[in-house]
């Protein structure tokens, strides 16, 4: 027994290296930073933006849009003669970006049945979505002052202005939000963008890692001289397989995590409560990941045996990384429920695919089909370590020879 659990200290500290764990430890945190980071862009674009005005009308309807400004605007900078250079200068250095300027005519023509004009100047120098997103906002307050324009010509109601009342309920697989669709919409789009791509790159990173680690191995010699060793080869798969599984389990824990503190959810819809996941949810979400890295370790440890070197290592994990992009790219732009069957049976066939899909099915209690991908994740897992086991048994670690498969695998590293 005391061997066996050296060999598992061995391949743990083995994988334990910084090179190895620093892409583990960085991933949730560069998760959680881009989930803060767009709850700060959301905070930041529903505060009060800042503009300047010149008013160079001073008609009625030219102060009605000047007060629209001031009602929903800090105005850094008022005047009815500046220039505009001077008007875009204080606004700028106050936090602002644009500046309305009300031309002279603009009562006189609104007088005379014609359109008014004003002109905006904008000035973009963070080329960012807070920058360009910002600014935009300046046009939703030259639409309010459209409108209190409009009613102060025709003295309008609002009733009259805009006689339909809207009242939005959509259905999302079965569930009742009180929101129009492209609310929803945005909610999902803001807050599930991300997940596909961090588990994503959890399962290549956790393949890289082991094979890079057996590439290791083979260059420097220490695998040869391991399997000469008085210890049954499944004893040396079973302790890379426990040492992976362990380091893939903190991996888990910190990737579930990441997910968790991201706090996925669509929430403030409408009157209806958010569509969050409890406890229990993300703990599938974890279950569904460890074991599809499990059978990544395995696939990996099977692969690695085949690599000269490392570079040759990172060449047979294309086949891994393509296997894990599919499903990414498929879950980000679209259901897997709109898919044809054909479609969706080559995405569920491919394991990586239930631990991103696993999320949003919570998110809408599809608990019955996540449980299923674990049931496949648990059947993939054990052929993945059954395949390795064979192969470490076969005489492909010490000859170096394993018929079609060997030539095959050789092109590709070629």
């Amino acid at each position: 027994m005391r061997p066996f659990v050296r060999l598992i200290w061995k391949e743990a500290r083995e994988l334990l290296r910084p090179r190895y764990i620093l892409p583990i430890l960085l991933l949730p945190l560069i998760f959680i930073g881009m989930g803060q980071g767009f709850s700060g862009v959301e905070a930041q674009l529903g505060q009060e933006p800042t503009v300047g005005v010149v008013d160079r009308d001073g008609g009625e309807y030219g102060e009605v849009v000047v007060e629209t400004l001031d009602e929903r605007a800090e105005l850094a900078y008022r005047s009815t003669d500046g220039s505009v250079d001077a008007a875009l200068n204080e606004t700028t250095a106050a936090g602002g970006s644009a500046v309305v300027e009300v031309p002279a005519n603009f009562t006189e023509r609104i007088r005379a049945g014609e359109r008014g004009r004003v002109h905006l100047y904008t000035s973009v120098e963070s080329v960012s979505i807070v920058g360009i997103a910002s600014s935009a906002q300046v046009e939703e307050l030259l639409s309010a002052s459209a409108h209190n324009v409009t009613v102060a010509v025709t003295g309008a109601s609002e009733a009259q202005l805009d006689p339909i009342e809207r009242d939005h309920t959509t259905y999302v697989k079965g569930r009742q939000l009180s929101a129009p669709p492209g609310v929803i919409s945005a909610a999902f789009t803001s807050q599930f963008i991300f997940v596909p791509v961090i588990i994503m790159l959890a399962i290549v990173f956790s393949g890289q890692m082991v094979m890079n680690s057996m590439a290791s191995e083979k260059e420097h010699k220490t695998l040869e001289t391991l399997l000469t060793m008085p210890i049954e080869r499944r004893s040396i798969v079973a302790a890379k397989l426990v040492g992976g599984s362990v380091v893939g389990l903190v991996a888990t824990a910190l990737y579930t995590g990441g997910i968790a503190l991201s706090n996925l959810s669509i929430g403030d819809v409408g009157d209806t409560a958010a569509l969050t996941l409890g406890a229990g949810d993300y703990l599938l979400v974890g279950v569904s990941l460890f074991f599809t890295l499990v059978g990544t370790l395995a696939v990996a440890l099977s692969l690695g045996i085949f690599a000269d070197s490392q570079q040759g290592a990172q060449m047979l994990l294309l086949p891994l990384s393509g296997l894990a992009i599919v499903p990414m790219f498929a879950t980000m732009f679209t259901d897997v429920d709109v898919l044809g069957l054909p479609a969706r049976a080559a995405l569920f066939a491919i394991p990586f695919t239930h631990p991103i899909i696993a999320p949003k099915r919570l998110l809408f209690d599809d608990v019955d089909l996540v449980l299923a991908g674990i049931a496949y994740e648990v059947v993939f897992a054990v052929a993945a370590v059954w395949f390795a086991v064979k192969l470490f048994e076969s005489d492909r670690p010490i000859t170096g020879n394993a018929g079609w498969l060997d030539r095959l695998v050789r092109l590709v590293q070629q």
